[in-house]
Formats: C-alpha cells, sequence, structure tokens
C-alpha cells in the first residue's frame, strides 16, 4: 500500500494520512506541540513523526509551503524554519520524497478560490470527507495531502499514465 501523509507545521501540528491508490483518508489529526522551549518543541516534533513514520510508513510526504504574512513576528520563519527542518529530516531519515504546495495553490485546490479563508476550508474538508476536524490545522493538513494527491493524479493524465 502507498501511503501519504500530509502536514501543516505550526504551534499546533496538522496530520493527515491517505492511501494514496484509494485516495481515502485514513487518519487525520492536529497536535498541540510545546510552546516556549524550543528544544522540546522539536523534540516532540521528532518523536511524533518518527512514530507515524513507523506505524504508517508513508512512501510520500506533502507539507504547506511557509507562508508569512505582512505583520510578522521576526521568531515565526524561524520557529517554521525550525519544524520545517525536524519533518525533512524525517523524511530523509525514510528515504521519502517531500513535495511543497504554496497556501494558495491548497486553496485553490479545495475550493477552487486561492483566497479562500480558513472556514471556506474547513467546510469544504468536512463535507468531503464527512468527518468533524478538531481545527484548522488538521483541515490544512488533509486538504494538504488532498492536493497532493489531486496533483499526482493530474500528472499522471498529463503524462499519459
Amino acid at each position: 500500500m502507498k501511503i501519504l501523509i500530509g502536514l501543516d507545521l505550526a504551534t499546533k501540528l496538522g496530520i493527515s494520512v491517505f492511501d494514496i491508490t484509494s485516495e481515502k483518508l485514513v487518519f487525520s489529526d492536529s497536535v498541540k506541540l510545546p510552546k516556549g522551549d524550543t528544544q522540546l518543541r522539536v523534540l516532540a516534533l521528532y518523536d511524533y513523526l518518527k512514530e507515524m513514520f513507523n506505524k504508517y510508513k508513508p512512501t510520500e510526504i506533502a507539507v504547506e509551503d511557509v507562508f508569512l504574512p505582512a505583520k510578522t513576528s521576526p521568531r515565526t520563519p524561524i520557529a517554521l524554519g525550525e519544524l520545517r527542518g525536524i519533518a525533512r529530516l524525517c523524511a530523509a531519515q525514510n528515504n521519502l520524497p517531500v513535495f511543497f504546495y504554496p497556501a494558495r495553490k491548497v486553496k485553490m485546490a479545495i475550493t477552487g478560490f486561492g483566497n479562500a479563508c480558513k472556514d471556506d476550508i474547513v467546510c469544504w474538508i468536512q463535507n468531503e470527507f464527512k468527518i468533524k476536524v478538531k481545527d484548522d490545522n488538521e483541515a490544512d493538513a488533509i486538504s494538504i495531502g488532498y492536493t497532493h494527491l489531486l496533483e499526482r493524479r493530474f500528472l499522471a493524465c498529463v503524462s499519459g499514465g
């Protein structure tokens, strides 16, 4: 079975697990990472991703590209970079390809509108997958994973496979 893990990296980690062949959502969650102590936060993410990678044996990883609004704290890009680095390390340790998707592309793929709001994403995810998500981090992780599945489907069509 081919498995995709979709990640929304933030102070609350959003994670989704898809069966690539059937395009079925297998698992999703939102996990609060420790605040304050950077070492505890990156270690918690590392341990959690290792556990998920061991449990689901993914073959691909999809991650939302970093998007920083104009009025972003100078610490935010560093914190996001640390989380992204841990996710890439876990993928590299398992020899997994990582695919990055800008938020605008994800919103366009999910809602048809690149400037869609979080509520639109949550609503679409809950309707499409018949689930109740905990928060927008979980919905984002699902939408990132699903965007990757749509991208794979499109590329298979245009390549004739």
